[in-house]
């Protein structure tokens, strides 16, 4: 199912956020408002233009037209997430600069400053360069969570130490009744021509990982797994219900290769 949303998101065309806010507008909850525009607080300060904002619809007013653009109150948004077509590495230092604009709003009551997510559909390089390049960075500037669709990265920061996760989210392969074979990951010695495999009528992308040779990447496993990142920070933002999705991902479907 989630190949397939992938495949509509770029239909539309992967450079306009408005794929992302569809295929979240299915994933995450109804209570959960996704728009775009920018985030301002009581004191006149506002962040730059952002590609995707997740906010509470329901206990404050909560988007204000002016002209052409949507004005968030910082109050009001949990997440906000930057949408790349390609990530290259000098949008990580651009994503910097909106990070901060973001946490530099403050709230007028004890709202948490929102979360500050990276999408991408591609990245400009391979995910241990990727990954490299985002550790690099300061601990306070980094994606809070990161999702790379193909071939298949997904990141965040853990708030209780100075310590970031990346996973690379392979295929698995199949035993002869269909289901996934645990630790067991589609490969290739060399890459495809192309670089990428179809499976299942699906083309998957193929990458070098180090120390594992090529693998194929699951873009659809990937987009899952970030969706319930993000509905476990949405639950304890607004004090929601435990995500029922996490009852559905079994710990294969949670298998990972840590980069």
């Amino acid at each position: 199912m989630f190949n397939r949303l992938i495949g509509h998101a770029g239909e539309q065309g992967r450079e306009n956020e408005g794929a992302l806010i569809t295929l979240l507008e299915n994933l995450l909850p109804g209570s959960i408002g996704v728009g775009t525009g920018i985030v301002i607080d009581s004191k006149s300060r506002r962040s730059r233009q952002s590609d995707v904002i997740l906010y509470d619809p329901t206990s404050q007013p909560t988007v204000m037209a002016q002209v052409n653009q949507m004005i968030f109150p910082v109050e009001v948004v949990s997440t906000v997430i930057e949408v790349k077509t390609t990530l290259a590495a000098d949008d990580l230092n651009e994503f910097k600069e909106k990070k901060a604009a973001i946490r530099a709003l403050e709230s007028s009551d004890e709202t948490p400053k929102p979360t500050v997510g990276l999408f991408a559909y591609h990245a400009w390089a391979s995910p241990s360069t990727v990954a490299d390049h985002v550790r690099a960075m300061d601990a306070a500037d980094r994606p809070d969570v990161l999702c790379i669709v193909s071939p298949g990265v997904i990141g965040w920061s853990d708030e209780s130490a100075d310590s970031y996760t990346i996973e690379f989210v392979p295929l698995h392969q199949r035993d002869s009744g269909g289901e996934r074979v645990a630790d067991t990951w589609r490969k290739f010695d060399t890459i495809p021509p192309g670089g990428s495999v179809v499976v299942d009528g699906v083309a998957h992308p193929v990458t070098r990982i180090a120390g594992n040779g090529y693998i194929v990447g699951e873009p659809g496993r990937t987009l899952l797994l970030f969706a319930n990142r993000l509905l476990g920070l949405l639950a304890g933002k607004y004090s929601l219900p435990d995500p029922v999705m996490r009852h559905y991902l079994d710990d294969r479907a949670r298998e990972a290769l840590r980069l």
